[in-house]
């Protein structure tokens, strides 16, 4: 199927008053904020809470970027892309992928018809091309206006994902698989490749290649923590790789893993066997397994996630569809608590809060609970009154306890849509903002506690001051000294490693200028 373009044309609306947000308070679609003219839409959001609003449609793609509160800082939207010998998309395949630059702008690849195989019978394109292009912070458009070729039409390209590499470039890989097709290579692999931040290509491997004339390919995910590669794939069986930044297959998995990284920054990743999802496993840097967590559920369960939210001290949360609950694994992959179960959860999706605790989210409502399992914001939050208007819908965490929605809606073109981190949907002025300065100074309870091996110490300052942090043992002897400097005002957390202590009582003191404060917990081994 194909759709014409007929968006350009669309309205566009401009900021018109600095105290009136983007965000809309009204949770019809028709009154969500326009981005940009496409029809399949994409988002990246970033730390600082702003994002990139993608659209595609027939041979073009744009994009735009919103601030925290919804304001436009690209005015246009940006055309990332337009060829009219180009067809970028078709139902099937939606229009490719994309990933944050690791500046505030954003790479994107896309499946283009230019040079593309049509099955006469089907009218399915068979064999796309891979191209990519990256839009710098300032709306910039910086590599070929056409786009960087990445792979050509004649491999039987199937399909692909991306990742970045974490030095402005990026890793793509695909499934290239040849069955007879017109200039295709009559073999089946599983292909990645890097690209360095100008473009260029570092390198490019095969990797389970197969001379099996079938469709037995298939790429499930590529995706990146710290210096290692993580991949999922179908090749006559599923698959899993680990690979360094070089392409060398580090750790070969038997079976498929499907990958959450737990931070960009390390490479320490949550996984679940699939289709055993009662088997979720935690990999370190080196492919090695920290642990493996194994939990019961009822045979009836026919629809069970599989999806890990990390929580940031070093456990996470397991999405289970079934019995409409969550589960939470500790660092050791002890399952602490079953929560949620019967709340109606929101079910299908969950993200971190940027606090340790989540939000979960469906098709039109969305809840935020805390590392306990309690309710943060008061009911559910309405933030789509009438879904049916708007389709492909995309959510995503905004890094800042909120979650933003983009949808194609019946009027034409992209809409985004902000629950906010109070619990309102939108942001009506900047007087709503919840200030990032907590309003005293206090030493909060260590979490987990009791604990094994390590535990995350966290206080908060109102000021800027002396800090000092210290652990006793129950002798009231200097065990470590985890802070001694002076500080900036906000929320600091602390990872203590007690591995080579004693099970036993431990104190922690946080002392301030004129303030001192005490708290125990409880090591056991």
């Amino acid at each position: 199927m194909r759709f014409r373009f007929l968006l350009l044309t669309t309205s566009l609306f401009f900021l018109t008053s600095p105290l009136v947000a983007q965000w809309s308070t009204s949770t019809r679609a028709e009154s969500t904020l326009y981005v940009c003219p496409g029809f399949y839409p994409g988002i990246v959001t970033f730390d600082d809470g702003s994002s990139i609003v993608l659209g595609a449609l027939q041979s073009y793609i744009f994009a735009r970027k919103l601030d925290e509160r919804g304001y436009y800082l690209w005015t246009p939207p940006v055309q990332v892309f337009h060829n009219d010998s180009s067809f970028i998309t078709d139902v099937e395949t939606k229009w490719g992928g994309y990933v944050s630059d690791g500046d505030g702008g954003v790479i994107l690849f896309w499946y283009d018809h230019r040079g593309a195989y049509r099955d006469q019978q089907t009218g399915r394109w068979l064999n796309n091309a891979i191209y990519a292009q990256r839009v710098d912070k300032f709306g910039m458009v910086r590599w070929n206006p056409g786009g960087v070729l990445v792979k050509g039409p004649g491999t039987g390209l199937k399909n692909g994902g991306i990742t970045s590499d974490g030095n402005g470039g990026f890793v793509v890989a695909w499934s290239e698989n040849g069955f007879g097709f017109p200039g295709a290579q009559g073999k089946n692999h599983i292909r990645i490749a890097r690209y360095t931040s100008l473009a260029s290509k570092q390198w490019e491997i095969a990797t389970d290649s197969s001379s099996v004339q079938s469709d037995s390919h298939l790429l499930y995910e590529v995706t990146r923590g710290g210096e290692r590669l993580y991949l999922s794939f179908y090749a006559n069986g599923n698959f899993s790789r680990i690979l360094d930044l070089n392409g060398n297959i580090i750790t070969p998995v038997p079976g498929n893993l499907q990958f959450t990284i737990e931070s960009e920054r390390d490479s320490v990743v949550y996984a679940t066997y699939y289709p055993d999802i009662n088997r979720q496993i935690k990999i370190g840097p080196s492919g090695d397994t920290i642990w493996v967590a194994n939990i019961s559920l009822p045979d009836s369960c026919l629809e069970r996630g599989w999806y890990f939210t990390p929580d940031g001290y070093g456990g996470a949360y397991m999405i289970i569809r079934c019995g409409d609950s969550l589960i939470h694994l500790d660092s050791l992959g002890t399952p602490i608590m079953q929560i949620f179960t019967g709340s109606n959860y929101s079910g299908r999706l969950a993200y971190a809060d940027g606090s340790h605790g989540l939000i979960t989210a469906n098709a039109t409502t969305a809840k935020r609970f805390n590392e306990f399992g309690q309710m943060v914001w008061p009911a559910p939050v309405l933030y789509m009154q009438n879904p049916g208007h708007g389709y492909f819908q995309i959510l995503a965490a905004d890094n800042k306890g909120g979650m933003i929605t983009v949808f194609w809606h019946t009027l034409g073109g992209i809409y985004a849509h902000h629950t906010g981190r109070t619990g309102q949907v939108g942001i009506i002025t900047f007087l709503e903002e919840v200030s990032q300065f907590p309003d005293r100074t206090s030493l909060l309870q260590n979490y987990p506690n009791p604990f094994n091996a390590s535990t995350t110490i966290t206080y908060e300052l109102n000021q800027t001051d002396a800090v000092s942090l210290t652990v006793f043992d129950i002798l009231g002897r200097n065990v470590k000294t985890l802070v001694d400097q002076t500080q900036q005002p906000g929320t600091y957390r602390i990872l203590f490693d007690a591995s080579h202590l004693a099970s036993g009582v431990y104190f922690y003191v946080l002392r301030t200028t004129g303030q001192r404060e005490q708290r125990r917990m409880l090591l056991l081994k």
